[in-house]
């Protein structure tokens, strides 16, 4: 190729190719400004000037990376925006324990998560984890829960008979993810629980979310409550035929705390010859029940009955220490301890002075517990 060519053959096509390139065919000056305008002028000068061959394929190899380039960045400019993650503050590979607490947190709240680490749940998906994103797995099994929600409300596309949302799947590790970190997929499960699942190093984290308080079927055959003590246990006969309703709400804070600590269960009053008095009470579990409707109650208190004091529902309760009668149908009792012998060591603790003889008897020292169901 001679001089001329690249001045007349080749002249004006390479601005023309990058200008266009540049502006998208809008002109020049449309969205760039004037730094697109020098580097337009360059290149036409540029252009202009070639005078071998060599200069002509060194212009041209310049406008092809030119164009590379420029595709790059528009296609960066049209793709979705980045997640804006939490930077891992929810992340179950390196916040655990933060993750337990939000899952805890969410029960209390009245939505059980039933979490199964390193696992992935099969099941008809309702909602992609694809374009699905959550900042943990708690949010996952919120978002779950919320599925439901707002099918009941009808608020899906199908309304209320839609196919909800019970079980989630979620992936928190943002090394071993990959391109699925923060996926949160929702599905559905004809069947409930789940299936067991094989291996247990799964990039994947699974819950069920059930409807209503169908998670509490497996407590529903569960007969005692134990009572911990740091002087020892005492085992509660719960009593659904006196107190069905309070039964069942003990069986959900037993269910809820799972063996942890029961922030407000404690033994804080004692009469020699009479009772002993506590109170059941944790966060997000609320024991207390209307004291009507109920079956009939015992015409004779014996020793050993758990009942709800002050006539009431609960969450304060009493312990019965000698048979005696003349409540008639007042107190609603959920129990039986058969075996006294910590109580009646109880009673005889520490307690603070009285300004009155008739005063209530308080502890010294309250004692707290925590609860178990088997």
């Amino acid at each position: 190729m001679d001089s001329a060519a690249v001045k007349h053959g080749a002249d004006g096509a390479l601005y023309r190719r990058t200008r266009c390139l540049l502006t998208g065919g809008q002109g020049a000056g449309s969205k760039a400004g004037s730094q697109r305008d020098s580097l337009l002028n360059l290149l036409h000068d540029w252009e202009r000037q070639g005078e071998t061959e060599a200069d002509s394929h060194s212009v041209s190899r310049v406008a092809d990376e030119l164009a590379t380039a420029i595709a790059i960045a528009r296609a960066a400019q049209t793709a979705p925006p980045p997640f804006l993650s939490s930077g891992g503050l929810y992340s179950a590979s390196n916040h655990l324990a933060t993750e337990q607490a939000a899952i805890r947190a969410l029960s209390l709240a009245g939505t059980q998560c039933h979490v199964a680490w390193h696992t992935e749940y099969w099941g008809d998906t309702v909602v992609w984890g694809s374009a699905h994103h959550a900042g943990s797995a708690a949010e996952c099994c919120a978002a779950c829960s919320s599925h439901q929600l707002a099918a009941a409300r009808g608020g899906l596309d199908k309304g209320p008979n839609s196919t909800t949302c019970n079980v989630w799947v979620y992936c928190g590790d943002a090394e071993r993810c990959g391109s699925h970190y923060q996926e949160c997929w929702l599905k559905h499960l004809a069947k409930l629980p789940p299936p067991p699942q094989p291996g247990a190093n799964s990039i994947w984290t699974s819950g069920v979310v059930y409807p209503g308080d169908e998670w509490l079927q497996p407590y529903d055959s569960m007969k005692t409550l134990t009572m911990h003590f740091t002087m020892g246990d005492v085992v509660v006969e719960l009593l659904p035929d006196l107190a069905p309703r309070s039964v069942h709400e003990i069986r959900r804070l037993g269910a809820i705390l799972e063996g942890g600590a029961c922030d407000g269960c404690k033994l804080y009053r004692v009469e020699t010859n009479f009772l002993v008095q506590g109170v059941i009470f944790h966060p997000g579990g609320y024991v207390g029940t209307t004291r009507l409707p109920n079956p009939q109650q015992k015409k004779v208190m014996e020793r050993g009955l758990v009942c709800w004091a002050g006539c009431g529902g609960g969450p304060d309760f009493f312990v019965n220490l000698i048979d005696q009668s003349g409540f008639g149908d007042c107190h609603l009792c959920w129990g039986l301890i058969r075996d006294m012998t910590l109580m009646d060591a109880i009673v005889k603790l520490p307690t603070k002075p009285k300004t009155n003889p008739n005063d209530m008897t308080f502890l010294t020292q309250e004692l707290h517990f925590n609860i178990t169901l088997s």
